[in-house]
């Protein structure tokens, strides 16, 4: 692997692609500032590109590697439940991601943008935590700067040995982490007796814990009961986008995304809302293919299309 950039993405995936695979794909080799790494069972001979690189394992191998440097018991019983593993890429990755400025991780039910014009030259210099959510680092794309405390800030989840060694997903890539690198004493004296003590000397602690985490709203996910842009909650918010030569847009806001999530389009899971997610029960939602990105695609809740017909 050689490495041209500061940035590297890792990505355990094992199983089948889904059926935008080629999309996905596209979206990052239009970012060729980023090194994006693959440890997968899949197929992967139909793509390639100078900044994706992928390591073929299988899934019982990759637990393997990662219970071997692990100084804790794991219990990974599939590859979903590798999510809870994210926090510790730094220590488990150390090897991939030792001549790169930052490291982090990201869902594949997603297409891309343009991320560099949002995490600029600048906002990387002042921050060392990158999270497109300003409540928590979120679990779909979030970057960290190569240091020994990201690295190792594992180590403040609440009972982080136990969430490992639980055979069902907890979550800790998302509020586990968050809290570790958010919580100060006084939220703690909150969890254990239950005082609010919220002056103004817990808040400057506060701000002084999470004034290097560049923590900042993206609205790369609809569907959700977090207001949008606009106020709009759940299936209210944007369903209309069109992705265009690295551009994102959607037909409401006039902004670009650095993002689109597709995770509510395709299933109710995580919807809030009691609304069937529009792509759930569908065979086929994906009808373009990766040369549709140069004059665009449409994604709404009848699929993904192109633009235009050839």
């Amino acid at each position: 692997m050689k490495n041209i950039n500061n940035i590297i993405l890792l990505i355990p995936y094992f199983g089948k692609f889904p059926e935008w695979y080629p999309l996905f794909f596209e979206s990052l080799k239009r970012n060729p500032k980023l090194d994006f790494v693959f440890f997968t069972d899949c197929e992967t001979d139909s793509f390639s590109a100078p900044n994706v690189y992928f390591k073929k394992m299988s899934f019982g191998t990759y637990v393997e590697n990662a219970q071997a440097i692990i100084p804790s018991p794991i219990n990974i019983q599939n590859a979903y439940k590798i999510c809870d593993l994210r926090p510790l890429f730094g220590l488990i990755h150390a090897k991939e991601i030792e001549n790169y400025a930052y490291y982090g991780w990201m869902d594949i039910d997603l297409l891309l943008g343009d991320v560099l014009s949002f995490y600029t030259p600048e906002i990387l210099e002042n921050h060392t935590v990158f999270s497109t959510h300003t409540d928590r680092i979120s679990g779909h794309f979030a970057l960290f700067a190569n240091n020994e405390e990201n690295r190792t800030k594992f180590k403040k989840i609440y009972h982080w040995e136990k969430a490992l060694n639980n055979p069902k997903f907890v979550g800790i890539d998302e509020l586990g982490i968050s809290r570790a690198y958010t919580d100060t004493l006084f939220d703690k004296i909150k969890d254990k007796y239950k005082i609010d003590l919220k002056n103004p000397i817990s808040r400057w602690f506060k701000r002084k814990k999470i004034s290097k985490m560049y923590m900042v709203e993206q609205f790369t996910t609809p569907f959700l009961p977090k207001p949008w842009t606009d106020g709009s909650l759940n299936d209210d918010q944007p369903s209309n986008w069109i992705y265009q030569d690295g551009t994102i847009r959607n037909d409401r806001d006039d902004r670009k995304f650095m993002y689109l999530h597709f995770m509510n389009f395709k299933s109710s899971k995580w919807r809030h809302d009691d609304i069937a997610a529009p792509w759930e029960e569908k065979s086929q939602v994906c009808y373009a293919d990766a040369e549709d990105l140069s004059y665009g695609i449409k994604i709404n809740k009848r699929g993904i299309f192109p633009n235009k017909r050839k």
